[in-house]
């Protein structure tokens, strides 16, 4: 089960319809998750901040993968 403060992030039902705006993969494979306080692209890794319940979908704002998710030790 989901952590009860990423379901208030975003609704389900918005996640659901919800993709990623990266043009190098089909958008209907762009399929978004919660982490921590933003949305992350399965496909990619490219993470879109949240903020206040509305997702920042801006392509130039987008987190690359390699800043979205902490380094491995």
């Amino acid at each position: 089960m989901s952590d009860s403060s990423n379901a208030d992030l975003i609704p389900a039902d918005f996640l659901a319809i919800l993709r990623c705006v990266n043009d190098a993969h089909p958008r209907d494979d762009g399929v978004l998750r919660i982490v921590g306080e933003t949305l992350e692209c399965t496909v990619c890794g490219y993470a879109y901040k949240v903020e206040d319940g509305i997702p920042n979908m801006l392509w130039d704002e987008a987190i690359p993968p390699s800043e979205s998710t902490p380094a491995s030790p």
